[in-house]
């Protein structure tokens, strides 16, 4: 994958999952070897942190992709839930970081691509519920990473024309504006109509799409797969 369409499709997850689920940062890299990465993208993270982690505090990271090797079946590992150390911890109450969600993405068993959700302070630890959501989410667009390994960035747009082709004019105009964050109401006063109008047209989108939540709506879009 050119790090330029890995980097729109970890952009594009991030934007995605931030409509229902709240953090702060993203990390986004290659991984290259067990050891090393690189490539990195860094979205809503403090600069002088990234150069403090990346120079010496990675080596302590409880959840460092390093350990996705070591455990082949893992999807993710998140910071709360590991084992840390008082070097790491210091880390964290110094940058204000309250946890950490680590995507991995994966060929042929390898972990190749890896996703980091920070998120501060100013929210609790993941739940059990958003760290759900979140898995749902991942198994979803992973399940389509080897696809979009040569994607151009317009192929791999929220906005693909190839899913909305099959959708009347309304129901794509709906999808518009559903990727924009906007609730069911706020779709209805934006479409000006009643919110029985927007949940049968969020029906037929659904079934158009073959899903059947508003989160598996988000990742088919992301992952650009046809209807």
């Amino acid at each position: 994958m050119q790090a330029v369409n890995w980097n729109q499709f970890s952009e594009e997850f991030s934007r995605n999952l931030q409509k229902v689920i709240p953090f702060e940062g993203l990390v986004a890299f290659n991984i290259d070897s067990e050891t090393t990465a690189s490539q990195y993208l860094f979205k809503g993270v403090n600069q002088v942190a990234v150069e403090e982690y990346l120079g010496h505090k990675q080596h302590y990271d409880p959840v460092h992709f390093r350990h996705a090797y070591q455990q082949p079946d893992i999807k993710l590992s998140v910071l709360h839930q590991a084992t840390s150390n008082e070097e790491y911890e210091d880390f964290r109450k110094k940058w204000d970081i309250q946890d950490t969600v680590e995507l991995f993405f994966r060929q042929n068993g390898i972990p190749v691509r890896g996703m980091s959700l920070v998120r501060s302070s100013a929210h609790v630890a993941f739940t059990a519920q958003e760290l759900s959501m979140i898995e749902s989410f991942y198994d979803l667009t992973a399940c389509c990473f080897n696809q979009i390994y040569d994607l151009s960035s317009h192929q791999v747009s929220v906005f693909n024309e190839g899913l909305t082709e099959s959708l009347t004019r309304q129901e794509s105009k709906v999808l518009n504006l559903l990727c924009k964050g906007l609730n069911n109401q706020a779709l209805a006063n934006e479409m000006h109509c009643g919110l029985s109008t927007i949940k049968t047209h969020l029906q037929h989108i659904y079934q158009k799409a073959q899903v059947k939540s508003r989160q598996e709506l988000m990742s088919r879009v992301l992952c650009g797969l046809q209807l």
